[in-house]
């Protein structure tokens, strides 16, 4: 927007989707940061009428997006990694995965018959169980000078793991936590645990 006024200096206006315009009511709320450092949703966040939880909540409370095949599976993940690899080259950090549960309801099961969604909402249906409402969110923080501190004062220094992080690690990050914690397909094997101990080759 510009003013007539050349004092006031031009406004760059943003319009994004409600990714959770969808059909059905959603209960529960995830923002994933794919951080594990203090990500617990606090006492009073989880008082509050529609609570937000967080990344080590998503792990407790034992979640995953399956997909009906590895390649839809792969097609969205790769439609991750392009948007944080966009974000991660303009020196963006702090996004999101904002995640929407709508627990279906097995008394009602007509309700969800021959439903189409709303227009731009992405969402997956996992068998008879959950639909997951998701999009990216929070995608114009810069990592700049306060970040930039914030970084070495309270991670480096303090040797923590806290969720600001320079681009790259954060993407890296927060693939990471798709891969493990996020992402599933229909029929898919858990990774096998590494035994014993063993040293890193230098």
């Amino acid at each position: 927007l510009s003013f007539a006024d050349p004092t006031i200096p031009s406004v760059v206006l943003i319009a994004m989707s409600n990714f959770f315009a969808g059909r059905y009511h959603i209960q529960t709320r995830y923002d994933l940061k794919g951080s594990m450092y203090k990500r617990h949703a606090s006492e009073k966040e989880k008082k509050k009428k529609s609570p937000v939880y967080k990344d080590l909540d998503w792990i407790d409370h034992n979640r995953k997006v399956i997909f009906s095949s590895q390649q839809e599976m792969n097609e969205v993940r790769e439609q991750l990694r392009m948007d944080t690899k966009f974000l991660r080259k303009r020196r963006l950090i702090d996004y999101s995965l904002l995640i929407g549960v709508h627990e279906i309801d097995k008394t009602n099961m007509e309700y969800y018959t021959d439903v189409t969604e709303n227009e731009g909402v992405v969402f997956n249906r996992n068998g008879d169980d959950f639909i997951y409402y998701y999009g990216l969110v929070d995608v114009l923080t810069p990592y700049g000078a306060k970040k930039r501190a914030e970084t070495v004062v309270l991670g480096n220094m303090l040797f923590r793991e806290i969720s600001c992080q320079p681009p790259k690690p954060y993407q890296k990050r927060f693939m990471k936590f798709c891969d493990d914690h996020l992402l599933s397909y229909v029929g898919m094997k858990p990774p096998e645990k590494k035994k014993g101990w063993f040293k890193k080759k230098r």
